[in-house]
């Protein structure tokens, strides 16, 4: 069976207008270091997910902090979906035996963004304290109330009530445990993060995975992926790589609770982990959601530096597609539909708030449907590379011995997936022991678009940044 390690909370994607995480140090027994894909240089459409999964103290049957930190190369497509795998063992303690608003855990991330229309080159670092939530949803709220504190409780209302687009976008089934907080990136920008950990064999997005692979973690950022959601321009314009971060389960809350605990009985443990990568339509080695031509091969053009050769006037746009290659043409707004050209899905055609579909991608690619030759097709727009593993970790009942770092191997980016299903399909890893697969139907565009959007992470992954007033 193969098999990947990701500790628990699967990829905090932190997404963009557009187009995603951080790093936290934690004292570890044991840690396994693990290559989804090989190389030392990034490579034209390369996926390169570099993970580290540390357990504080593997003694079974005892409380310990958890930590997965992971690295995505710069130069490599950034990840459109990423899901993780705790062993059924695992005890995780539910949300509703915790106190809401109680710290569970913290996310630290470094991502790399374009603002206001420049190269995606400015680092910017985020930072969670991860809180429990309710999993009850008798009481839903929406994404524009959910900042709030309506019951002054100290807890805004993500916390307290249930996000109603949570189903909308994985589907009706019930989690088990929910954390929720958000990150206040400055300026009144603030972004929300969930960690929503799921039973064995869980449906999620139309999918039911194998109970053998452990508790599902899916985390979505903000409302992407929501197909009710309503697109407004921001000031970032793109998200990419390099992107790095860490997520720190607590094993123990600040007031006694337990939250996580090892499995009961000493023994070996098989973390999995299953990432998608970002589309490339023209396999120039820029994602759709940093290429702004995105059907037309520009590889000597630098979308993270500026680049005066391959983008003279410094509209974002590459000669390669630019009408006005000499003239920065609508201020940096070519189609002047309100989204600069790096933060528009079609730089060079119009699909605004004013116009009817703003922004609309139906099928996640990148690409918006105002531009897209085939809308309702992703891939033809370029086929996502997928990572898929498993890592051992050794559960003892005295004092852990250092795991030996083990390679992963990935599915070859070049390797078309499976066409679309509509009904739920078994999600299991594949035959043959540790290793990788490509031809897993996977049809996740709904939840790659929220857990990385379209964007900075993602055949979607997009860096979420909202202007919002301080709320009191």
């Amino acid at each position: 069976m193969s098999k990947c390690a990701k500790r628990g909370l699967l990829l905090a994607a932190v997404a963009s207008s557009r187009r995603s995480f951080a790093r936290v140090a934690l004292a570890a027994a044991l840690a396994v270091t693990l290559l989804f894909m090989g190389g030392d240089e990034a490579q034209a459409d390369s996926f390169n997910p570099i993970t580290t999964w540390s357990v504080a103290n593997t003694v079974a049957d005892t409380p310990s902090d958890v930590a997965w930190q992971f690295e995505f190369p710069e130069g490599d497509v950034q990840y459109s979906l990423a899901i993780a795998f705790y062993p059924t063992a695992w005890q995780i303690t539910p949300s509703s035996e915790v106190g809401i608003g109680v710290q569970r855990g913290t996310v630290d991330a470094v991502l790399h963004a374009g603002l206001l229309n420049n190269p995606c080159s400015s680092p910017i670092p985020v930072h969670w304290d991860v809180t429990n939530a309710t999993t009850d949803k008798s009481q839903t709220v929406t994404f524009e109330d959910g900042f709030d504190d309506s019951n002054r409780d100290g807890n805004i209302d993500f916390r307290d009530m249930y996000p109603d687009f949570n189903d909308r976008i994985l589907g009706p089934a019930q989690p088990i445990m929910r954390e929720a907080n958000v990150a206040d990136l400055g300026g009144g920008a603030k972004m929300l993060g969930q960690f929503l950990v799921y039973e064995p064999g869980a449906t999620i997005a139309g999918q039911a995975l194998d109970p053998a692979l452990g508790y599902p973690v899916v985390t979505l950022s903000d409302n992407f992926g929501d197909p009710q959601a309503v697109r407004m321009p921001g000031a970032t314009t793109g998200g990419c790589t390099p992107f790095t971060g860490t997520i720190v389960e607590f094993g123990t809350a600040e007031d006694g609770t337990v939250l996580l605990k090892n499995p009961k009985e000493a023994g070996t443990y098989t973390f999995n982990a299953f990432s998608v990568g970002m589309r490339d339509a023209d396999g120039d080695g820029h994602e759709n959601t940093l290429d702004t031509c995105p059907l037309d091969p520009d590889p000597t053009w630098d979308p993270r530096n500026v680049d005066a050769d391959d983008d003279p006037d410094g509209d974002g746009i590459p000669n390669t597609c630019d009408p006005t290659p000499d003239e920065n043409t609508g201020a940096g707004d070519h189609d002047g539909d309100g989204y600069s050209n790096r933060g528009d899905n079609c730089p060079l055609d119009a699909n605004g708030v004013a116009d009817a579909d703003n922004q609309t991608d139906s099928d996640s690619d990148g690409i918006g449907d105002a531009c897209d030759p085939n809308p309702n097709d992703a891939d033809t727009e370029g086929e996502a590379p997928e990572a898929f593993g498993s890592q051992d970790v050794a559960i003892t009942g005295a004092e852990a011995p250092t795991a030996t770092a083990t390679p992963l191997l990935a599915a070859n980016p070049t390797a078309a997936p499976a066409a679309e299903t509509i009904a739920p399909t078994v999600i299991a890893p594949p035959a043959g022991g540790a290793g990788s697969t490509s031809g897993t139907s996977w049809p996740w565009w709904p939840l790659a678009a929220a857990v990385g959007g379209t964007a900075a992470a993602a055949a979607g992954v997009l860096l979420a940044y909202r202007r919002r007033k301080a709320k009191a």
